[in-house]
């Protein structure tokens, strides 16, 4: 049973694809996350993403995020990725760090307005 939930939607002000997700996520869920945001970004022919996972728990062993990170990479690898995180848990910190990895253009920020600030110097 999956306990998170997703909204996607469009700024067309800023061009970028904003997303929420929030609640108890398995490895599985952050893949699917990811290839919503892709999705919605090529229907709006816009690269830019700001994810808000401030309200995110993740349900998985931090060896997960390397088993995942193709997966992930395969939805973002042309999209840019500002992710507003909480300051809980290390896991946030390790999905950037291997994101990285993979030369994707992603940081994480504190809050929503540093983060589309980021994005709108791309």
């Amino acid at each position: 049973m999956h306990k998170i939930s997703t909204s996607v939607t469009f700024d067309e002000c800023h061009d970028l694809i904003m997303m929420k997700v929030r609640g108890v996520a398995t490895a599985n869920d952050v893949v699917s996350a990811y290839e919503k945001a892709n999705l919605y970004a090529k229907k709006h022919n816009s690269s830019k993403v700001l994810v808000d996972v401030s309200e995110l728990e993740h349900r998985f062993a931090a060896i997960d995020i390397v088993n995942i990170m193709p997966k992930v990479v395969h939805h973002i690898g042309n999209l840019h990725i500002a992710r507003v995180v909480g300051f809980e848990g290390y896991m946030h910190d390790l999905f950037l760090q291997k994101v990285k990895r993979f030369n994707i253009s992603a940081e994480n920020f504190e809050c929503f307005k540093s983060a589309r600030e980021w994005l709108s110097r791309l």
